[in-house]
């Protein structure tokens, strides 16, 4: 497998932004991990509360969004995973032209390319798909707001699924940026990836 993604996250993430934003309370935990593998905003149904759960995608994109989510399913095959994954890339397109980078249902769509890259096995490029993801919830939603949060969990649990120690270090800087502005800088996410961190460098 090469070292490079196969695409990369659209945008970068701005460490300003993150250091603009209050730290968060200490009486908000962060919630457990998800479960699923499918981003909660394209699930099928209808949404109850937009304030709590992301609209689903719009009509015309549904059976495209089903589709790329049936390679989720075990086992995974790199063939239908690329073409998910150019699927993807091509409703990202789309939905970025129709609505804009920053709208909910872009959001999705960049979620489920940041879902694909782990399962080709490239967890690197899906941690910096979940910290663009993350800024853009956290502009979208708010920074306490749990899908926020949700995002950041995922950016960790990705991150420490990087082989290589470099690379981890690389993105080391931009994820407690993160985490500082999302979850404190004395979370238990926090203080997870600063004591990972210091065993890398050892």
């Amino acid at each position: 497998m090469t070292d490079e993604p196969q695409f990369a996250p659209w945008g970068t993430v701005t460490p300003a932004f993150w250091a603009s934003q209050p730290e968060p309370s200490p009486q908000n935990p962060l919630p457990q991990p998800a479960r699923t593998r499918v981003p909660a905003a394209l699930a099928q149904g209808p949404a109850n509360d937009t304030s709590e759960h992301p609209p689903p995608p719009p009509e015309e994109y549904k059976e495209r969004v089903a589709a790329i989510t049936a390679t989720f399913t075990p086992p995974h095959d790199p063939q239908r995973l690329q073409w998910a994954a150019h699927q993807a890339e091509r409703l990202d397109q789309e939905a970025t032209a129709t609505y804009g980078p920053t709208h909910t249902h872009t959001i999705s769509v960049r979620e489920l390319r940041g879902w694909i890259a782990r399962l080709q096995g490239d967890p690197a490029a899906a941690t910096r798909w979940d910290l663009h993801i993350t800024q853009l919830q956290a502009a979208a939603w708010g920074m306490q707001h749990r899908i926020t949060r949700a995002g950041a969990q995922r950016a960790v649990r990705h991150w420490t699924e990087i082989p290589d120690p470099a690379t981890r270090l690389a993105l080391s800087k931009e994820l407690l940026g993160m985490l500082s502005a999302v979850t404190g800088d004395n979370s238990g996410l926090s203080r997870h990836v600063r004591k990972l961190i210091r065993k890398t460098q050892v």
